[in-house]
């Protein structure tokens, strides 16, 4: 059986504007042996096309096709799901997914309240995005990290937004990104591998680490990112390997 890779991005791929050390090193050692896999994220707000010319400016060249997001996981479960007409709290990257997957964006009359990361949030969106939630429309949320990196620190994602919305309307959302089991079933999927043959390689215990082992693939967390050994040695949640970066890891074919 051929095996497979799934790589977070931030803190495992680059943090910020600059590429983790050994990353392109270990890019070009799966390509040039045509070894299948995925750039996890879970950050919904950009599309491939924005990820993957980034990537070139680091001096990573990665296909398009080699990205995929918590936004286009959600886009491709809601279509599975029969969802044609949806409201979605969002930007570029989730807005784009759901248009490839032809469902229409509307504020009323939907059978989906569909939320993202939405840094141009406004109140008026957000009641909107309540009012649909608290009227049956069901509740839905590409991602639950609470906060994600950038250049001067940490700044608030999808799950605040989820928290706010849960708190106003009594409902729970669906989850698509990790750690929940939908995108690692997707990008199994778009893989065509059974997700026992593939790694998850990232910097989180809480969603890369715990949703890999959740679905039966193997976890290798990278000290790249956001864990620290003390985080590693305090946590319930145990990788199947831990490495100091990309370096150490021998490739499975």
């Amino acid at each position: 059986m051929h095996h497979g890779y799934l790589l977070d991005m931030d803190g495992v791929i680059y943090r910020g504007a600059q590429p983790v050390p050994h990353a392109r090193e270990f890019i070009d050692r799966l390509q040039a042996r045509c070894i299948p896999f995925l750039l996890l994220t879970n950050h919904s707000c950009f599309t491939p096309q924005y990820l993957a010319q980034k990537l070139e400016r680091m001096g990573l060249s990665i296909p398009v096709a080699s990205f995929y997001t918590s936004a286009m996981a959600t886009a491709e479960w809601l279509a599975a799901e029969g969802a044609t007409r949806v409201f979605a709290m969002g930007e570029d990257g989730l807005l784009a997914a759901l248009k490839k997957q032809n469902i229409a964006l509307a504020d009323d009359d939907v059978t989906h309240a569909v939320i993202g990361l939405d840094r141009g949030l406004t109140y008026e969106k957000f009641t909107r995005a309540a009012r649909l939630i608290a009227g049956g429309a069901r509740f839905i949320g590409t991602n639950p990290d609470p906060i994600y990196p950038v250049e001067d620190g940490d700044a608030p994602e999808c799950g605040l937004l989820l928290g706010a919305l849960q708190h106003a309307t009594g409902q729970m959302p669906t989850v698509v990104g990790k750690p929940e089991p939908i995108i690692y079933h997707q990008a199994a999927r778009r893989l065509d591998l059974p997700l026992s043959a593939l790694t998850m390689i990232g910097d989180r215990l809480d969603t890369d680490i715990a949703g890999a082992l959740g679905v039966g693939a193997r976890g290798v967390l990278v000290l790249t990112g956001h864990t620290t050994p003390q985080l590693l040695t305090e946590s319930h949640i145990q990788p199947d390997e831990v490495l100091a970066d990309l370096s150490q890891l021998e490739i499975e074919i």
